[in-house]
């Protein structure tokens, strides 16, 4: 996992770069209103999953796939009740010498059957194990998740297709107003230096982020991020509409993840305000029963 303490090999000097950035007041710092908070497990659940993606793999994908040889199967039995001499097929299930249907041979039942009882393990493992798991980290960030707004950063990195993608910078909410833009300076300051884009587009810290402000500056820089992706981000102009996300260290200690952080994108505010809306008639529904 990351140290909060800096590094010996760092492009760019970083402590030259907090000294130039205490003596300047560009850029700007510019927070946006009042910082997040989630109001329940639940609503860091839908922040993480925006698009349902994860109820899909975890209930609806391996539900379907259990219907499948359940469909099967009904339709062999239905066969071999109905019409078990099976009148222009070959074989049959009883063994008689005449024409039949594909229920006539064991091995398309076990097979079906197989792919059952596959189909039925995948889906108790989803629900019995994977779905918790998933319950578990959201209450881990719904408890250390802190909120950090988010700027852009002077770097943008390819998009593979000849265009370029942005990256960002994310400053600690709880952090005082004259520190928060210290940081925020002193990391667009390193951040704009050719050598260190270099090495993010190409070398060494290619792979790295999330860096942290710590790692560059020490403890007196702790409080930043630099972000190469936020999740949910489809297009450029999502980030127009994003001003936080929630940073937390992993649920695991031995998941170093991505640079040992954990970044939930929270939900621009007409969205929050339909998630909660939503999640609050769920819960009136079930106080109702």
């Amino acid at each position: 996992m990351h140290s909060d303490t800096p590094q010996t090999v760092w492009p760019g000097d970083p402590s030259t770069v907090w000294a130039r950035a205490a003596a300047t007041r560009l850029p700007v710092f510019v927070r946006p209103g009042r910082a997040p908070r989630p109001e329940s497990i639940d609503e860091v659940a839908r922040w993480e999953d925006p698009s349902g993606f994860d109820r899909i793999e975890f209930y609806y994908a391996p539900t379907f796939w259990v219907c499948l040889p359940l469909a099967a199967l009904g339709v062999m039995i239905h066969g071999a009740i109905t019409n078990p001499t099976g009148i222009g097929w070959g074989g049959t299930v009883f063994g008689e010498s005449v024409q039949a249907g594909p229920w006539s041979y064991w091995i398309a039942w076990v097979g079906i059957v197989i792919w059952l009882l596959v189909s039925v393990a995948v889906l108790a493992f989803r629900v019995r194990v994977a779905a918790p798991e998933a319950r578990k980290d959201a209450e881990w960030i719904h408890t250390h998740g802190i909120a950090h707004s988010i700027h852009p950063s002077p770097y943008k990195t390819s998009d593979g297709e000849g265009g370029t993608w942005p990256t960002f910078i994310a400053i600690d909410h709880r952090l005082p107003e004259e520190q928060a833009a210290m940081i925020f300076r002193a990391l667009d300051a390193w951040l704009s230096q050719p050598d260190v884009q270099g090495e993010l587009e190409f070398g060494s810290l290619q792979v790295r982020a999330p860096i942290t402000s710590a790692e560059l500056f020490g403890p007196r820089g702790a409080g930043g991020l630099y972000l190469g992706s936020i999740p949910g981000f489809d297009s450029v102009g999502d980030f127009l509409e994003h001003e936080w996300v929630l940073v937390s260290d992993p649920r695991d200690p031995d998941d170093d993840g991505a640079g040992g952080k954990h970044v939930t994108t929270v939900p621009t505010e007409p969205e929050l305000r339909r998630i909660r809306a939503r999640l609050r008639r769920r819960a009136e529904r079930r106080s109702a029963r």
